[in-house]
C-alpha cells in the first residue's frame, strides 16, 4: 500500500529543542538551588509539559504545585528562541513533501496554546493538514492514541502513514500505533531509538526513500 501522509513530531524533529530545554531546566534547578543531575533532566525529554513538570517536581522531590508556579514564571522570564532552533534538514524535507502528493500532519507533546506560537516563529503555520496537541488527551507519549487520532482524522489507515520522530516516547507511540517509523537521530543525547523501522542523522537522507515511493 502506498504512503499518503507523513505524520511529524515537533520539538526534538522539527525543532532542535529538547538540548535547549535540557540545559534550561538544569538552570532552572541551580538558580532555584535544588540538586540535579544532567541525566535526571535527559530523562524528561519528549514529554507533555505536563508530565514534565510532573516528573521534574519528582526528580526535585519538591511538591508539584510549587515547582509548576516556579516553572511558568521562569519559563516567561527565558522564552524559548524558537526561530534560531529549526532544524534545516527538517524543514527542507517538510517543503518537499509538501509540493509533493504527501499530506502532512502534526502529533506532537505541545500544547495548543504554544504550538502556534512554535509554527510561527519557524515559519510553518499553514503547513500541516492536520494538528494534534498533547493536551487533546489524557494519556501522552509514549501512549499511541496521540498517533491513532492522528490516523483517524486523516481518514487513512496506520500503513498508509509514515511518521518522523525523534524520541524514545514518540518512536514507542507511533510503533505502537501501527506507523512505519523514521527517526532522526539524536546527536545531543543517547536515545534509544530501537523501535523505529530506519534512523538517519539528516531528514533530507529520506527524500529519495519518498521519491521512490512515488515510482511504485
Amino acid at each position: 500500500m502506498s504512503i499518503k501522509a507523513v505524520i511529524f513530531d515537533l520539538d526534538g524533529t522539527i525543532i532542535d529543542s529538547e538540548y535547549y530545554f535540557v540545559k534550561r531546566t538544569l538552570k532552572f534547578a541551580e538558580d532555584h538551588h535544588f540538586n540535579m543531575s544532567h541525566e535526571d533532566a535527559v530523562s524528561l525529554v519528549g514529554l507533555s509539559y505536563h508530565d514534565y513538570l510532573k516528573n521534574l517536581s519528582k526528580v526535585l522531590n519538591h511538591d508539584f504545585m510549587e515547582i509548576k508556579k516556579l516553572f511558568d514564571k521562569y519559563k516567561e522570564i527565558h522564552p524559548v528562541p524558537y526561530g534560531e532552533l529549526i532544524n534545516t534538514d527538517a524543514y527542507d524535507l517538510i517543503k518537499y513533501l509538501k509540493n509533493s502528493s504527501y499530506r502532512l500532519a502534526l502529533a506532537t507533546s505541545t500544547y495548543r496554546n504554544m504550538l502556534d506560537v512554535k509554527l510561527s516563529s519557524i515559519g510553518l503555520i499553514d503547513f500541516f493538514e492536520v494538528e494534534i496537541s498533547g493536551d487533546m488527551f489524557e494519556k501522552a507519549k509514549p501512549d499511541p492514541q496521540i498517533y491513532i487520532e492522528c490516523v483517524k482524522r486523516l481518514a487513512l489507515k496506520p500503513e498508509e502513514c509514515i511518521a518522523i520522530e525523534d524520541s524514545e516516547v514518540g518512536i514507542k507511540s507511533a510503533h505502537d500505533a501501527g506507523l512505519y517509523v523514521i527517526a532522526r537521530k539524536n546527536e545531543h543525547f543517547d536515545t534509544n531509538q530501537s523501535l523505529a523501522d530506519i534512523i538517519v542523522d539528516d531528514l533530507r537522507k529520506t527524500i529519495e526513500l519518498f521519491k521512490e515511493g512515488e515510482q511504485n
